[in-house]
């Protein structure tokens, strides 16, 4: 009887050590403390907006910081930790905890793990990771009818714009053994710094006719739809089209810099439609047309909308320098069609009348 217990107690062993693959054990000794920064300075949101005075995107600092150890010489990740304590100070924002790892040589890898657009793929292999968006939902596509006068391709991939993406990326971090607690610091004595890998666009065209239109869309073509995670490295190949809103009541007259809006801006006049967008960046190909759509549903209830290529505007000196796209173009939205005939529906009762009739019981 106690050999076939003993049998079975080495199947069973065999059988859970076949099945599961773990992750090498490590000392509870081996607990290290880690800080990331994250660098707020982004274009377009927290500094260099094109007018101050004008609304502006709403910048909110990451809730949760994850953080990997991924061995130097495979780049498979070793040891990772949600890093939700949030504090500020003279270096600015930034999130610590404490992460149990073996001693070794490693690539440090963090990102913020809270987006909604933006999305990374969790590869075992931090050297193949890489931060992307979905494709729009179908019923936002349906809404979509045209290109200006030429049909939306089927195979056309329109994605989300991404949210930004706090990352760092350090090649070396050396962890010694210690029994007790010590703190992970670059090789180079610095600290941590996460940049966001997404880039933010200041776009402008103006609209004649605005008090016309219920909403509006952009849509705009020649933009990379996906970046390596460890250094932001844009994929030249991933070609797609940047689905973002614009908000109809952003707005300024023009000539009047700082209106308050498309209700001081007078019936049928020109206004400035504004809007701030973001994407991983455009791909640089000589012969990549950066093509805008702005599509517009009209408050009688017709869709109206207007191509044209926008590459001139990202080699001006606004568009290098400060990422302004400033459109020198004037968009006229459709007056509704003319009321014809007597307007309205006017029905017709007779007086009453009394009807006998027999009925069957």
């Amino acid at each position: 009887m106690n050999k076939y217990i003993s049998i079975f107690i080495l199947a069973l062993v065999v059988l859970f050590t076949a099945s599961c693959e773990r992750r090498p054990l490590v000392e509870v000794s081996n607990t290290h403390y880690v800080r990331v920064y994250i660098d707020e300075a982004i274009r377009n949101v927290t500094y260099g907006f094109y007018n101050s005075e004008y609304v502006r995107p709403v910048h909110k600092a990451p809730d949760v910081m994850r953080v990997a150890l991924a061995d130097k010489l495979t780049g498979q990740i070793k040891a990772e930790r949600f890093l939700r304590n949030k504090s500020k100070d003279e270096k600015g924002t930034y999130y610590d905890g404490y992460i149990i790892a073996d001693p070794g040589e490693y690539n440090l890898v963090t990102y913020n793990f809270d987006t909604e657009t933006s999305i990374v793929n969790e590869a075992a292999d931090i050297e193949d990771s890489k931060a992307f968006t979905n494709e729009i939902a179908s019923h936002l596509r349906a809404k979509i009818s045209s290109r200006g006068d030429a049909e939306l391709s089927g195979d056309e991939k329109i994605v989300y714009e991404p949210d930004h993406l706090f990352t760092t990326s350090c090649g070396e971090v050396s962890i010694p053994y210690s029994e007790s607690a010590d703190t992970i610091l670059p090789n180079d004595g610095g600290y941590f710094m996460a940049k966001s890998v997404v880039k933010s666009y200041y776009l402008q065209v103006k609209v004649k006719g605005i008090e016309y239109a219920a909403s509006t869309v952009g849509l705009l073509t020649g933009l990379s739809g996906s970046c390596r995670l460890i250094d932001g490295t844009i994929d030249t190949s991933d070609s797609i089209t940047v689905y973002f809103e614009m908000n109809p009541n952003a707005t300024q007259s023009v000539g009047m810099e700082y209106s308050s809006g498309i209700e001081n801006a007078g019936s049928d006049s020109t206004v400035i439609l504004y809007t701030t967008f973001n994407t991983f960046g455009k791909i640089p190909d000589l012969k990549n047309k950066l093509q805008i759509t702005f599509d517009f549903i009209t408050v009688y209830g017709k869709s109206y909308s207007e191509t044209f290529d926008i590459t001139p505007a990202f080699h001006t000196p606004e568009g290098i320098n400060n990422q302004w796209l400033l459109i020198d173009r004037i968009i006229e939205i459709p007056a509704p069609p003319p009321v014809t005939g007597s307007g309205g529906f006017k029905p017709v009762v007779d007086d009453w009348g009394d009807i006998n009739e027999d009925i069957n019981i």
